[in-house]
C-alpha cells in the first residue's frame, strides 16, 4: 500500500472519530473513546402544571377575611377594628376628647391627687361628657376592642379602653374620689402613729373630743371631700375606707385608758375670772360635757420678754377635768389666758392665742 492510500485512511478515521464527538454530546449516556470519557447532556420533559390557572396572575391567591381578621404580609393576624372603623370612632369621640381622655386616665391612674379629680367641675365634665358619648357608643360601636395593631404607645387608637371608661365612668370617678380620702387618711394614720410612739413624751395627751364618736370622726375626714362624693351621688364614702384608719385610731385609744390610773391632777391655784372663761371654752367645744375638776396651774402672770427685757405679753394656764356621756374614763385638757403687753406697763384684756388645746388625755375621775 502506497502512501497516498494511507493519508486516505487517515483522513477517514479522522472524520469518523469527529462524527462519534458529535453525536456523543446528544447522546444519553457517557461514551469513553480509549482513554477519553466524554460527558453526556440530558435534556428534561418540560413539567406538567397541574395548578389550576391563578386568576391573580402569579401573586398568592387571596382569602375572604372574617369580621374580625385580616390577612397581613407576615404570619400575624391582626383583630378587632380597622384604622377606618377607629377613625371613624375617634371623629364621634372628638367633642368628649377632654372629659374620655381623663376618664381613662383616672381608670388606671393610682394618685388621684395628681390626677385631677379633686377639682368639682372636672369630674361633672368627666361624667357628663362620658355620659352623652356612651349613648353613641351602644348605637354604633356597643363592642368595639382595642385593635391588636395598635402599638403600646397609641392612646388614641384604643378604642375598646374609651368604651370601657365611658360605660364604667361613675366607678372610674368613685374609685378616684376613694384616693383622695385613702391619701387623707394615710396622712391621718401616720399621725396617729406618731403619737403612740411618742405617747410618754406628749405625757399622754393624745386623744381628741371625738375618740369615742367615730361618725364625728368620719364625717370631720370627709367634710373636705363633701362635693366630690356629692358629684357621683354618695353623701360619704363606705365605711370600709376607714377600716385601717379606725384600726390605728382604737389601738391609740386603748393605749390612752390603760394608762388613765398613772396620772394626777396637777393644779394648785384658782382664778374665777380665767376658769370662767374655760368653762365657757369648753361648753363651745362640747355642749355634752360636765366639768369635774378645774384649777390653775400658775398662781401669778407668767411675763414673756423680749432680748432687750420690755414684755411682749403675759399668760395663766390651768386644767380642767371632765366627762363625756358613755366613756368610762375622764379627759383633762389645758387652757390658758392670754394678754399682750400694750405699753405703759399694761396688758390687753385677751389675746386672739387664748383659749384651750385640743389634745386630751385620759385620766381617772378622782
Amino acid at each position: 500500500m502506497n502512501t497516498y492510500t494511507h493519508e486516505v485512511r487517515f483522513i477517514q478515521l479522522f472524520i469518523v472519530i469527529a462524527l462519534v464527538a458529535i453525536f456523543a454530546v446528544s447522546a444519553t449516556a457517557q461514551i469513553r473513546i480509549g482513554n477519553v470519557s466524554i460527558p453526556t447532556t440530558t435534556k428534561k420533559p418540560p413539567a406538567t402544571n397541574t395548578t389550576p390557572p391563578n386568576p391573580n396572575g402569579n401573586r398568592t391567591p387571596t382569602t375572604t377575611p372574617n369580621a374580625n381578621t385580616r390577612p397581613t404580609t407576615n404570619a400575624k393576624v391582626e383583630t378587632g377594628p380597622t384604622w377606618e372603623q377607629v377613625k371613624e370612632f375617634n371623629d364621634d369621640k372628638r367633642p368628649y376628647s377632654e372629659g374620655m381622655n381623663s376618664l381613662v386616665w383616672w381608670s388606671t391612674s393610682t394618685n388621684s391627687i395628681t390626677s385631677g379629680c379633686g377639682d368639682i367641675k372636672t369630674i361633672r365634665r368627666n361624667l357628663t361628657e362620658g355620659a352623652a358619648f356612651f349613648e353613641i357608643i351602644k348605637q354604633k360601636y356597643p363592642t368595639i376592642e382595642n385593635p391588636s395593631w395598635a402599638g403600646v404607645n397609641d392612646f388614641d387608637k384604643k378604642a375598646g379602653d374609651f368604651r370601657r371608661a365611658a360605660e364604667n365612668r361613675e366607678a372610674i370617678v368613685k374609685k378616684c374620689v376613694n384616693g383622695l380620702m385613702d391619701a387623707r387618711l394615710k396622712s391621718e394614720i401616720a399621725a396617729i402613729n406618731s403619737a403612740i410612739d411618742e405617747f410618754e413624751k406628749r405625757e399622754g395627751y393624745v386623744l381628741g373630743l371625738d375618740s369615742f364618736d367615730k361618725a364625728a370622726r368620719h364625717a370631720a375626714l370627709t367634710e373636705r371631700y363633701k362635693e366630690n362624693y356629692a358629684a357621683v351621688g354618695l353623701t360619704a364614702p363606705e365605711d370600709s375606707v376607714f377600716a385601717e384608719y379606725d384600726a390605728a385610731h382604737d389601738r391609740k385609744v386603748a393605749l390612752a385608758n390603760e394608762n388613765a390610773s398613772k396620772w394626777v391632777f396637777p393644779p394648785t391655784f384658782h382664778d374665777a375670772m380665767i376658769e370662767a372663761k374655760a368653762r365657757g371654752w369648753l361648753k363651745d367645744r362640747d355642749p355634752k360635757a360636765t366639768v369635774v375638776k378645774i384649777g390653775m396651774l400658775h398662781g401669778e402672770w407668767q411675763v414673756n420678754k423680749l432680748s432687750n427685757g420690755i414684755p411682749s405679753g403675759r399668760y395663766k394656764r390651768g386644767y380642767v377635768m371632765f366627762r363625756l356621756p358613755g366613756v368610762q374614763n375622764c379627759f383633762v385638757t389645758s387652757f390658758a389666758l392670754e394678754q399682750n403687753y400694750v405699753g405703759g406697763g399694761r396688758f390687753n384684756a385677751e389675746a386672739v392665742t387664748s383659749g384651750m388645746q385640743h389634745s386630751l388625755r385620759a385620766q381617772l375621775c378622782k
